[in-house]
């Protein structure tokens, strides 16, 4: 699948246009300030329902926009075709379209377009807080998996119930309630987490190998509750901790990973671009594991290769070369062939 068509109105600086795409490479350069990051945030938007920059909606509207549109065209290569849109106003909630009807939850609608996005300060996945590796790893898992992003909704709308009680200090019928519905949820994400981590491990370690060929990198999922463990039992055990801090402690919303280099913790001991190619390699291993689900991704990439070598960034394009379609932003074009767009002032222009 490829993207074949944008259309962008009211959307941060970017004038109202509509712009058709090579299924191989689009290069988008310019200068600073123009757009360019805008056009990558429109497509991640159309894809996924909301921007990699902000959760407020609010400010990807242009100056003095009252609401933005996007809308797009997918294409196969067996010609099959796919229509999609997001609509926002301050007025109304969001509201998303795919084939003309509309989907009532962006959870619905996110990963009917498989992006992979690579941007320049990726290394906060390496380096950040559990909070950032967890939220790369369910968005992974997600552009793969409908049923678990169904499962990971279910799993957080029922742990603001407990929380809630717990906060009110509910009873331990009340919990025990809403902790057996949390156990099955629980159960069900851990299973499909390692599932998929098996494959993206082995994806990761291939592709660190390629950009850091004298380290060792490995590795290592750290879950908050083991495999052992029985988790309605650990539920039960915790319950009189938790209603002091009015929130569950313990559960897969609470698991990490982490990356070792030469058997130490990277985001320790690594230096800045040993965490930058790092956090390279889990974006890419991230698009491999969707390849090799069949789902051919949608990279893009906003001036990744800014801090990388000559020989790094020579590999990053070998590695992504005909494995899917790119969309690449820089102040300069990157010497790819591929369908060109000049950025300037928000205005898009085929060149």
């Amino acid at each position: 699948m490829w993207l074949a068509e944008l259309a962008v109105s009211g959307f941060r600086n970017l004038a109202e246009q509509r712009l058709e795409f090579d299924p191989r490479a689009n290069l988008i350069f310019g200068p600073n300030g123009g757009g360019k990051t805008n056009l990558l945030e429109a497509v991640a938007v159309l894809a996924s329902g909301r921007s990699f920059r902000t959760l407020q909606d609010s400010q990807l509207l242009g100056f003095e926009a009252t609401h933005f549109r996007i809308a797009g065209k997918a294409k196969s290569s067996k010609d099959k075709e796919w229509s999609a849109r997001v609509y926002f106003s301050p007025a109304e909630r969001k509201h998303y379209f795919f084939d003309r009807r509309e989907i009532a939850k962006r959870s619905l609608y996110a990963g009917w377009l498989p992006v992979s996005v690579f941007l320049l300060d990726d290394r906060r996945v390496v380096a950040g807080p559990p909070a950032q590796r967890r939220a790369f790893l369910d968005d992974a898992i997600g552009k793969v998996s409908r049923t678990y992003r169904f499962l990971l909704a279910e799993f957080r709308r029922v742990l603001l119930q407990r929380n809630a009680l717990l906060s009110r200090n509910g009873s331990d019928a009340e919990l025990r309630v809403w902790d057996k519905r949390l156990a099955e949820l629980a159960g069900e994400i851990r299973w499909r987490r390692s599932e998929y981590w098996q494959n993206f491990k082995t994806h990761f370690e291939q592709m660190s190998r390629c950009f850091l060929p004298a380290d060792e990198i490995r590795l290592g999922y750290l879950p908050n509750v083991g495999g052992k463990e029985n988790y309605l039992e650990v539920l039960a055990r915790s319950r009189e901790t938790e209603r002091q801090v009015g929130y569950t402690r313990r559960g897969p919303h609470r698991d990490d990973f982490r990356i070792l280099l030469n058997s130490r913790p990277l985001r320790v001991f690594g230096s800045h671009g040993e965490e930058r190619l790092a956090a390279l390699a889990l974006a890419l291993a991230e698009a491999e594991t969707a390849l090799a689900s069949g789902r051919r991704p949608i990279y893009l990439m906003d001036d990744v290769a800014a801090e990388l070598d000559d020989r790094n960034t020579r590999l990053l394009f070998d590695l992504i070369r005909s494995k899917g379609q790119l969309f690449y932003a820089s102040a300069r074009p990157p010497a790819v062939e591929g369908r060109r767009f000049h950025v300037r002032q928000g205005k898009i222009r085929p060149v």
